[in-house]
């Protein structure tokens, strides 16, 4: 099972405009700070970084396809809670970027624990975990080149946000239901008699 063009095109622009909504909250916050302006930016976002949210949003639904048992059961409902649900864990991050570790850590890991919990299965793990870990080393990697920077408060991950790790998890649940989803709303292929 693989993604259809206009499935690819409606993922890619979902994840690029969450990503603007939880990216404008980190700089508008001073969880954020971009050093960069050689990339026009979008809102508060050189553009490159809604390209790669949309790019990965797009390549984790496809991985989950090829995954066993996608669900045929998720509805659209149950996707836009994802969406919500990660968009708000997202902002909660901005929110307590200047929080005590534990509380702030804590909760965002209570988020992605039950957005999974209520949305995720067991394949799921698989596209969660290598969110949580290819994000934060992609983000690491570009605080290091000097692209931007967390506030001191919130940079205890190597340079990023501790909370990346849970908030990327959880994103990567979604997207693979997000995925199921797309690929059991598509409209039968007509067969030649």
């Amino acid at each position: 099972m693989r993604l259809h063009a206009p499935e690819v095109l409606v993922l890619f622009l979902l994840g690029a405009a969450a990503s603007l909504v939880g990216d404008h909250s980190h700089v508008v916050t001073g969880t954020t700070e971009y050093f960069t302006d050689a990339a026009p930016f979008v809102w508060s976002s050189p553009i490159w970084f809604p390209v790669m949210v949309g790019a990965a949003t797009v390549s984790l639904a496809e991985l989950r396809l090829h995954l066993p048992n996608p669900r045929t059961t998720v509805t659209s409902r149950q996707g836009l809670a994802g969406i919500a649900a990660v968009v708000g864990t997202y902002v909660t991050t901005a929110l307590v970027h200047s929080a005590p570790p534990v509380p702030s850590i804590t909760l965002i890991v209570a988020m992605a624990i039950i957005t999974w919990c209520a949305l995720g299965d067991t394949p799921s793990v698989v596209c969660g975990v290598l969110a949580a870990v290819i994000g934060p080393i992609v983000e690491i990697v570009l605080v290091k080149l000097g692209v931007f920077a967390y506030n001191a408060d919130s940079d205890g991950l190597f340079g990023v946000g501790p909370w990346l790790v849970p908030l990327y998890f959880a994103f990567g649940v979604v997207v693979a239901m997000l995925g199921e989803i797309a690929a059991k709303e598509r409209k039968p292929e007509h067969v030649a008699v």
